[in-house]
């Protein structure tokens, strides 16, 4: 998810100073029981909370109170699983009626987050809620957001959205609203652009890059997103670049009111190269009302910064300290599969005639649990799934008798399903939810492949080894079967997920990075791609299936 930060410094800044001060006081004895009322009369009554400044300073003071965590374990946005009490998932349909009947933008933004959920997954009734809330305030960034992530991943309307995310060109500057370079932005926000109209957008990249950084941030993730979707990722790399560099600038050398604005911090310095400040920033986070919550994240995302650089033993440590303050679902029998073992990861591409050297591996790990392709290629074992969200609930019945089957040893699915209503009421004993998924993606989250290396490398294996797996720079998405929806980009398909909730050359950074700290060992169709560098990388995108070539 694009977060905006422009203009907001001053804003972080003053939140930071408020929150440091309260984080103070309530250690005074009796003075938190004083913030707690104070934050109870200031929550607006019967409303969505975060709609309004009086809102907004209640849960700034409740998050500077003494915690009090429950025994239970609960999914934490930057941390993944920790210790607290479970609270009943938000019920869609009340939020929906509530937002019918009192549609304030912060009500209608209320219910489209809760339609949008992995585990309910309705992008299009989201983008028509965030569509209306930024018709009742088009100050409400949370609304633009909304309309271009869920809009993409659903209808799939480019002047739909652009009717929203175009109210943010600049009003005055070298790109203000009606120059050269938005006049070749608008011809690609129609339904067809020719080609001559995409190369001129991308043109326009090019020339302005300098200029880029001063955008708006959502502005900026708009164009990228739809450069990408026309097949044009070396301008949507650029225009990305030109968010981080944004990012850093509005972040760096101010306090920060919470973890989360670290993690976009050290986000955008991973994302420009800057590997010196990330480390130093990471090791020295300006983050005030340290909470024990708070040094957990902090804690967490240091560990990703050492595994961006190639060192993975923080993260190990931060893995075994982790699951020792909170035993997880299916924790102990993933040890018992990978600590010390040889790891074979098998990605869903085409293969390279492998299958036999796959099966030899002490366990292999796939995503989802039937081998995409022939055994010679894919080898026949599985021990380990991995399952995103979108895969596990619909196909849950079928996993569940494979399961029970013995076709797999355990199944692994992403930790924020711990708040799946439907897994809640009885967790099955075949599925682990991963602790926590790498932080610092610049932009949305790790896919399939990464998210398995991250995972695998806290149990401290003695190899893992990749195969079948060529980052979408290959002949075709995947072999022939793998999912019905991997086909060009379009309304209400899956495959636009790769633009609207990743960034492909980031993790092909990320992967290079932990290839050449010999943390994996890539064979076939990944080794030769990861020999490439970003540029050819890119270029190799572009001639692919989801680039130039594709009909998108």
């Amino acid at each position: 998810m694009a977060v905006s930060l422009h203009g907001l410094r001053f804003k972080i800044a003053a939140a930071a100073v408020v929150k440091a001060g309260v984080y103070g006081a309530v250690r005074v004895p009796g003075a938190a029981s004083l913030v707690e009322r104070l934050a109870e009369r200031m929550a607006p009554a019967g409303r969505e909370t975060t709609g309004s400044y009086r809102g907004l300073a209640s849960g700034l003071l409740r998050q500077a109170l003494p915690e009090n965590p429950g025994a239970g374990l609960v999914y934490d946005p930057i941390a993944g699983l920790v210790p607290g009490t479970a609270e009943p998932a938000a019920d869609v349909q009340d939020l929906a009626r509530r937002a019918e009947q009192d549609p304030t933008a912060a009500n209608l933004i209320a219910a489209a987050a809760a339609y949008r959920k992995p585990y309910v997954d309705d992008q299009q009734t989201a983008a028509d809620l965030y569509e209306l809330a930024f018709s009742e305030n088009p100050g409400d960034l949370r609304a633009a957001e909304g309309v271009l992530t869920c809009g993409s991943r659903s209808h799939y309307d480019w002047p739909r959205i652009w009717s929203v995310l175009g109210e943010l060109k600049p009003r005055r500057g070298p790109l203000r609203a009606g120059s050269g370079f938005w006049r070749a932005f608008d011809a690609v926000f129609t339904p067809a652009p020719s080609a001559e109209e995409v190369r001129a957008a991308a043109a326009q990249v090019h020339y302005q890059e300098h200029r880029l950084p001063r955008l708006h941030q959502l502005l900026l993730e708009t164009l990228a997103a739809r450069m990408q979707y026309l097949g044009r990722f070396t301008a949507g790399t650029r225009l990305r670049q030109a968010m981080a560099a944004n990012r850093v600038h509005e972040l760096s050398g101010i306090p920060l009111e919470s973890a989360t604005w670290h993690k976009h911090l050290l986000g955008g310095y991973a994302y420009i190269g800057d590997d010196a400040a990330l480390l130093h920033t990471a090791r020295k986070p300006s983050v005030v009302a340290r909470t024990a919550s708070v040094q957990r994240q902090l804690q967490k995302l240091a560990a990703d910064a050492a595994l961006w650089t190639g060192d993975a033993g923080p993260l190990r440590e931060h893995a075994r300290a982790r699951q020792a303050e909170t035993p997880a679902p299916g924790e102990e029998q993933m040890r018992q599969l990978v600590a010390g073992k040889r790891i074979a990861v098998v990605g869903p591409a085409a293969g390279d005639g492998l299958g036999e050297l796959i099966d030899s591996y002490d366990a292999v790990v796939r995503t989802r649990h039937t081998p995409a392709g022939m055994p010679v290629d894919a080898g026949t074992r599985t021990d380990i799934a991995y399952y995103a969200g979108r895969d596990l609930l619909r196909d849950y019945d079928q996993i569940a008798a494979a399961a029970d089957s013995g076709a797999f040893q355990l199944a692994v699915t992403r930790p924020f399903f711990v708040q799946a209503p439907s897994l809640q009421q009885q967790w099955p004993a075949w599925l682990r939810p991963a602790r926590f998924e790498y932080g610092l993606y610049f932009r949305g989250a790790p896919q399939g492949l990464q998210r398995i290396i991250y995972d695998l490398l806290q149990f401290a294996p003695a190899e893992i080894a990749v195969f079948n797996a060529d980052f979408y720079a290959g002949q075709a998405l995947a072999v022939a079967g793998y999912r019905a929806s991997y086909t060009a980009f379009g309304p209400f398909n899956q495959t636009n997920d790769v633009v609207a909730m990743h960034d492909l050359a980031h993790e092909f950074r990320w992967v290079q990075g932990v290839q050449d700290a010999g943390l994996i060992t890539a064979h076939g169709a990944a080794a030769e791609v990861l020999g490439l560098s970003q540029t050819a990388y890119l270029q190799r995108l572009e001639a692919g299936p989801l680039g130039l070539g594709s009909g998108n």
